[in-house]
């Protein structure tokens, strides 16, 4: 027979050139129209228009219709075949700005530092990726910001506020969040995601009035952050509470050594 055969056709076969046209047209139908990147579901599902425009969940909020063709977007759900290209494609990572690609079910996506959250130090307005927010503390909150892990804390008792603080250390930034509770004086210990860490961390904690003296040492779970945590039970924050009604506590952040 003349009639040419594609059966045993394989990857190999297909000049690289070749390949990488059919990806981009492969591309070019699941984009978003709004975004322009393979479209992604995010938090709110992948919409189609009626002329079969994808746009992505989050990018569907922007718009009322596809600005390729002005169509509107239908309710239904994606064919089959979209919703198998979509998950055979390689995915990246979902926050903005981040051109990562992700590799099976890594944990690029729980550390990295695209992602965004706000300072929480009083009064501040700011927001943005946690790879700023160092920065930004440095140059808006220098004096508030402690360094080499090493700082002495005072929270009044008669302010039921929660409160933060900001430490840097090994390139690193924790914050101690101070939280008052109904039964416990709580404190937590928050490591801000901006890049999986290398080191394990040991935190210490001391609490002296008078002769009274408590202290905790533990080793930070970075898999579980906010199990990591010291419950103080108000009955006896009394006995730790100065003449001046503070309660005053260090706190060392250092590496474990095993």
């Amino acid at each position: 027979s003349c009639v040419p055969s594609d059966n045993d056709q394989t990857m190999e076969d297909i000049p690289q050139d070749v390949i990488e046209r059919s990806f981009h047209t492969i591309l070019n139908i699941i984009r978003c129209t709004v975004c322009l990147k393979p479209a992604r579901p995010e938090i709110h599902r992948i919409r189609q228009c009626a002329a079969g425009h994808l746009v992505c969940g989050m990018c569907k909020i922007k718009v009322k219709e596809c600005p390729d063709c002005k169509q509107p977007f239908s309710s239904t759900e994606l064919p089959l075949y979209i919703s198998q290209i979509l998950e055979a494609l390689p995915k990246r990572c979902k926050f903005t700005n981040c051109e990562v690609f992700l590799i099976n079910d890594d944990e690029h996506q729980k550390w990295c530092g695209f992602q965004c959250d706000r300072c929480w130090i009083v009064n501040c307005g700011w927001s943005g990726p946690n790879r700023d927010l160092l920065s930004h503390i440095q140059q808006q909150h220098s004096t508030q910001l402690i360094v080499e892990g090493k700082c002495t804390l005072s929270v009044p008792q008669d302010v039921e506020t929660e409160r933060y603080f900001p430490i840097s250390v090994y390139g690193q930034l924790f914050w101690v969040d101070t939280f008052p509770e109904s039964e416990y004086f709580t404190v937590w210990f928050i490591l801000v995601p901006n890049g999986r860490p290398e080191e394990e961390y040991c935190i210490e904690l001391s609490f002296t009035a008078g002769r009274v003296f408590s202290e905790f040492k533990f080793k930070y779970d970075v898999e579980s952050p906010r199990s990591t945590q010291i419950s103080i039970p108000n009955s006896r924050l009394p006995s730790l509470v100065d003449k001046d009604g503070l309660l005053t506590f260090k706190v060392e952040i250092s590496k474990w050594k095993q």
